[in-house]
């Protein structure tokens, strides 16, 4: 197994309030690492941090604020700032899920912002110290739709094909150094994102859900990211994609 998940490792999840981020802080707790977790909800921090006690950080963060994310690195405790691990989950799909030309552009403008600039921009400011110890794994949360592009999610899609992109070159730069990178692909995912794609209409968001016969659950991704940081240092899984079992 990786000495990536020894105990006392140091791992950092963005969008740790809800969902994906929050599952993958409890499992990567469980398996003996110290998480830091990043969101813009505090009140939901603030109970996952009572929940991790002592091998939980949780700082109010928001991957769009290029200030905020260097200030909120520097600041970190000397304890917490060598980062073994990167999970980029933070994202989200807000006001989509309408045809193109109905968007809303400061909407889609910030799931650009977030699900891509964020993303690099987290990535710019962690790799640094990675670099430096010759150590680190770097998981990115795409999407499904990073390779097979669906209607009424244009900028969706775009987003998630810039990922794929980049998570894909960063694997090459990588390439002479120890440092891992792997992609994690999930297809419908039963959280809160729907709810925020429909701007909080719980309504749109349950039919959306009641549509899908079946979904994979935050836990499901959980794993998956664990998997691929469980593998001996000579193994480098590029990408997992996950789709929910059909009629189970």
């Amino acid at each position: 197994m990786s000495d990536i998940l020894s105990s006392g490792s140091v791992a950092l999840v963005t969008g740790a309030s809800s969902g994906i981020g929050a599952a993958t802080a409890r499992h990567l707790v469980a398996r003996g690492l110290r998480v830091i977790g990043t969101g813009r909800s505090l009140e939901r921090l603030k109970e996952l941090a009572d929940e991790l006690g002592e091998t939980g950080l949780m700082i109010e963060l928001d991957v769009r604020d290029e200030d905020a994310v260097a200030a909120a690195l520097a600041d970190l405790p000397a304890e917490w700032r060598e980062i073994d691990i990167l999970v980029n989950n933070a994202g989200h799909d807000a006001g989509g899920w309408q045809e193109f030309q109905d968007l809303d552009r400061t909407a889609s403008d910030d799931v650009i912002n977030t699900n891509v600039t964020g993303l690099i921009r987290m990535t710019s400011h962690v790799i640094p110290r990675m670099l430096n110890r010759n150590r680190g794994h770097i998981v990115n949360i795409g999407s499904i739709s990073s390779f097979t592009p669906y209607p009424k999610s244009a900028v969706y899609c775009a987003s998630k094909f810039a990922v794929d992109g980049f998570t894909q070159s960063l694997r090459m730069d990588m390439a002479n150094t120890a440092i891992r990178v792997t992609q994690i692909d999930p297809g419908v995912v039963l959280t809160g994102f729907q709810l925020s794609r429909y701007k909080g209409d719980q309504a749109a968001a349950d039919a959306f859900i009641d549509s899908y016969p079946t979904g994979l659950t935050p836990d499901d991704v959980a794993r998956a990211i664990c998997f691929s940081l469980e593998q001996p240092p000579g193994v480098m899984i590029d990408r997992i994609v996950l789709q929910p079992t059909q009629g189970a």
